[in-house]
């Protein structure tokens, strides 16, 4: 669907979820931010092209917003597709877009070690069988302006917080920001609306700053991996939520170690305890409050508020 002039917005079906890719369609070339996973551009992508009248050749900067499966297991499709296009995302996130064995272990399997979190082999193995990665052949910092037309530039802006590297794009011309993940509202949503799983944010300085920033643009729509067009006041409502979940986390989190012995809590335990009071979510897709929360708890032990034990093998935490 055409959101604003020249911009697309094409949702794909990923399980009982959708994530988006957009196409931003100018008069000399063509931007595309994200690719899904690796049937995603053959099955959804080319064929709302070919639909729309846009020719994949015009393709000649592809975007990749984070280090997420999701958003860049498509890579090698569309390089087959548009062998011309420049692909690119933060040199922060560089390493785990373009190694999905890194991917998986250093962002997925983050939790095993420390927290006996750990998503399993099957769910490794979806991920590394529908995944194709390509070499970036550059790396942005953000603040960088990407020739669309001779009067349409995108801005790319970095918006760190769900992952270090995070990339967002503004549209000056229809007041428009592409932030994919940088902002993931009280949860992520299934295709039905309902709650999928907690917000998989993990920085929690930098994803608050991000969530500023795009509340200080001027943004008259706002587009998003995983959740519906906001326009307007939809956009601040969007931005307030996300960011009352963020104070919510830190008051229950909080209230939950100070309540703890001085042994600590383990994340799991934590996980237990508060998931229902932060989320609808279904109980199995708790465990990805790990990404928030950790986030949280690193913050605390910097403010001195909480300090890392140990419970045999496993990490505990506990207030001071």
């Amino acid at each position: 669907m055409e959101i604003a002039p020249g911009i697309h917005r094409i949702e794909t079906p990923l399980a009982d979820r959708f994530v988006c890719l957009f196409l931003l369609a100018g008069e000399e070339c063509s931007l595309l931010i994200d690719t899904g996973i690796d049937s995603t551009p053959a099955e959804w992508l080319f064929p709302y092209m070919a639909a729309t009248g846009l020719d994949p050749e015009k393709i000649r900067h592809v975007l990749v917003s984070h280090a997420d499966f999701d958003h860049s297991a498509g890579n090698a499709s569309v390089r087959e597709a548009a062998p011309h296009a420049r692909f690119m995302c933060h040199d922060l996130d560089r390493v785990m877009v373009e190694d999905i064995e890194r991917l998986i272990w250093d962002r997925y399997g983050e939790f095993i070690a420390d927290h006996g979190i750990d998503d399993g082999d099957e769910a490794r193995e979806f991920i590394r069988s529908n995944s194709r990665t390509v070499p970036m052949d550059l790396t942005l910092q953000g603040g960088e302006t990407i020739r669309l037309g001779s009067d349409w530039r995108g801005e790319g802006l970095h918006t760190p917080g769900h992952s270090r590297g995070h990339l967002s794009v503004y549209d000056a011309r229809s007041r428009t920001s592409i932030i994919c993940d940088a902002t993931l509202y009280n949860a992520v949503l299934t295709s039905a609306g309902a709650p999928a799983f907690p917000p998989t944010y993990r920085y929690v300085d930098t994803y608050v700053s991000s969530m500023a920033r795009f509340g200080g643009m001027e943004v008259e729509t706002l587009l998003t991996g995983h959740y519906p067009v906001y326009r307007k006041q939809e956009v601040a409502e969007f931005l307030a939520e996300s960011r009352a979940f963020v104070d919510r986390v830190d008051e229950v989190l909080m209230g939950e170690l100070k309540a703890g012995s001085a042994q600590g809590r383990t994340m799991k335990e934590v996980i237990a305890s508060i998931s229902s009071l932060l989320g609808e979510w279904p109980d199995t897709a708790s465990q990805a409050l790990a990404f928030p929360l950790l986030g949280h708890i690193e913050r605390m032990e910097r403010r001195g508020q909480v300090e890392k034990v140990r419970r045999g093998d496993l990490a505990a935490y506990r207030a001071l």
